[in-house]
């Protein structure tokens, strides 16, 4: 059974960790969805004198047990290569994503052609100003793609009204799994993660194989 925390709102109810020139700032988020940040990173960066470092908490919302379960709420599942990937800036100036362009190896579930492009954004980057200052959003507890890795991937389905430009994981702290030399790595390096712990150093081709036998033979093939 999943343990459900909260409602899952991006930088909703999350302790956020500032750091401008070697001291650290704990602010607390909006507490409601329809209210923002106050001021834009650039203004935060001006003013922590150039430089300027968020640690961002994924948010944790349900945490799922095993495969099973993440397959379940997922739309799209995939094994893929990563070619590239860009920061950006989201529309309100007020956070920073990371769009990583995958190359479809394999459809696990859904409806992606194979040898297709697939667009995916998380949470997390570097911006760099016209003045040369810079803003990080810097995830903790979760490890970003790299370029030229090959991932398993379990997405949702893109809601029109995201600020975030492509698909994304069924949960920003669970569905990504990195295949490093025939064994998995999950994304989440929280200690206490269950997947994490269930899944970490599996061979390959034993979690290939569960999550297979997790999704439904019609959409299996």
């Amino acid at each position: 059974m999943q343990r459900n925390i909260r409602p899952k709102v991006l930088l909703i109810g999350l302790t956020l960790i500032a750091v401008a020139g070697g001291a650290a700032v704990v602010a607390q988020t909006a507490k409601t969805k329809d209210t923002k940040p106050r001021v834009t990173l650039y203004e935060q960066t001006k003013k922590a004198g150039g430089k300027y470092v968020l640690k961002y908490k994924p948010e944790r919302g349900t945490i799922y047990p095993n495969v099973e379960e993440l397959a379940k709420r997922s739309d799209l599942i995939v094994v893929g290569r990563v070619l590239s990937h860009k920061a950006n800036l989201t529309s309100d100036e007020r956070f920073i994503t990371s769009d990583f362009l995958v190359k479809v190896q394999e459809v696990i579930k859904g409806e992606s052609p194979r040898g297709a492009s697939l667009l995916v954004s998380l949470p997390g980057g570097t911006h760099r100003f016209a003045d040369k200052t810079f803003a990080v959003i810097a995830p903790v507890g979760f490890k970003q793609p790299e370029d030229g890795g090959l991932y398993v991937l379990f997405l949702k389905t893109k809601n029109k009204d995201s600020a975030f430009k492509g698909q994304r994981l069924v949960s920003e702290g669970q569905g990504l799994f990195a295949l490093t030399n025939g064994v998995v790595e999950p994304a989440d390096v929280t200690p206490d993660d269950p997947v994490s712990v269930k899944y970490r150093k599996m061979s390959a081709v034993s979690f290939l194989h569960d999550i297979h036998k997790a999704v439904p033979r019609k959409n299996n093939k």
